[in-house]
């Protein structure tokens, strides 16, 4: 019986002491707790943008070359010395200006000589016709005068055409390019003299389009852009497509007329071509820190306001179209009207207290 006392004060002993230890630990979690709440909620501050639908149209962008319409290396078809330079250095010259000419002095001192000769033969033609008619020459001896003149007359013409081709004069209007020639140079026959780009109010874009979107048609408008040398993209038209694709890169080269060009797109520039490949639809533009990227796909955070007017987080599937230089396109995932949280949306998470920067 004693025994028996002595188990149950033990037991009561360690009951008492577990429930004292017990109410030691539940006052240790409930300050902690109160302690927890006595700070405030994690928030963020972000940027928003207001959805708003936009017109869109799917499209691809090529790389381009602006050409001018006339254009041209001019070079000596006979060799010869250089006795005049009649252009500096990006000079405008007209169609049909002296530009050049070689040495003609030996040609020139023969045509004078032939002339001469010509003279004598077209006086010998007037005389045996003459005697013909008195039948005092022979038919023979008119034949081989006129021959003889004829000859002569070809003689002429071939070196008024020698010397004509060492004058130099410009196909077409427009201006020259940089050169160092100087008058007593001797010119291999083929030399580059200089390059000349002509005066027109229109210039080509050509670009190589790809075999998938070669079925462009020939009126097509296309847009041209080239940050570092024009201010806004400018419309041009397709002109021409070449009949058979590139083999090596199975591309078709297409070319577009730019009308009234701006005096920084240069032939020889490089720019950006974009071209449509589909219908116009409807979708929403969004700036491109609006868009997040996971193993799930793409998504956004929207900010509605809950019952006590705060903006929470809301995490929002979104699928994209396109994604361009500054903003990318949203066809589904958003509704017009909501707030997409843009500059800091990689800080949020879902239901999370979000300020809106003004």
């Amino acid at each position: 019986m004693l025994q028996l006392k002595r188990w149950l004060i033990t037991i009561i002993a360690l009951l008492v002491i577990i429930a004292g230890l017990g109410f030691v630990k539940f006052s240790q979690i409930k300050a902690a707790i109160a302690f927890g709440e006595s700070f405030p909620e994690p928030s963020e501050t972000v940027n928003a943008f207001e959805a708003r639908s936009s017109n869109w149209q799917p499209s691809v962008t090529v790389v381009g070359q602006v050409k001018a319409q006339r254009n041209l290396d001019v070079r000596n078809e006979i060799e010869g010395i250089l006795t005049k330079v009649n252009f500096a250095s990006g000079a405008k010259v007209r169609k049909g200006d002296i530009i050049a000419q070689l040495n003609t002095d030996t040609e020139e001192a023969q045509l004078d000589a032939i002339k001469a000769e010509i003279n004598l033969a077209t006086l010998e033609v007037k005389r045996f016709t003459n005697l013909l008619e008195l039948k005092a020459s022979s038919v023979e001896l008119l034949d081989r005068a006129k021959a003889q003149l004829a000859i002569d007359q070809a003689r002429a013409r071939a070196l008024k055409a020698t010397i004509a081709k060492k004058t130099l004069t410009a196909p077409f209007s427009g201006i020259t390019s940089i050169h160092d020639w100087q008058v007593g140079t001797y010119l291999q026959a083929n030399t580059l003299l200089f390059n000349i780009t002509g005066d027109s109010e229109s210039v080509w874009v050509d670009f190589n389009l790809p075999q998938i979107y070669a079925n462009v048609a020939i009126g097509s408008v296309v847009t041209v852009n080239a940050k570092s040398v024009i201010n806004e993209p400018i419309e041009a038209t397709l002109v021409a497509l070449n009949q058979q694709l590139d083999t090596n890169s199975r591309t078709l080269l297409a070319r577009a007329e730019v009308s009234n060009p701006p005096i920084t797109m240069r032939p020889g520039i490089a720019v950006a071509v974009t071209f449509a490949t589909g219908p116009v639809t409807s979708a929403i533009p969004l700036p491109n820190q609006a868009i997040r990227y996971d193993s799930f796909g793409s998504y956004v955070y929207v900010l509605n306001k809950n019952d006590k007017g705060d903006y929470r987080a809301t995490r929002k599937p979104i699928k994209v179209v396109s994604k361009e230089v500054d903003s990318s396109y949203i066809s589904s995932g958003i509704e017009v009207g909501e707030l997409v949280a843009t500059i800091g949306s990689a800080k949020l998470s879902p239901n999370m207290l979000t300020f809106v920067s003004e």
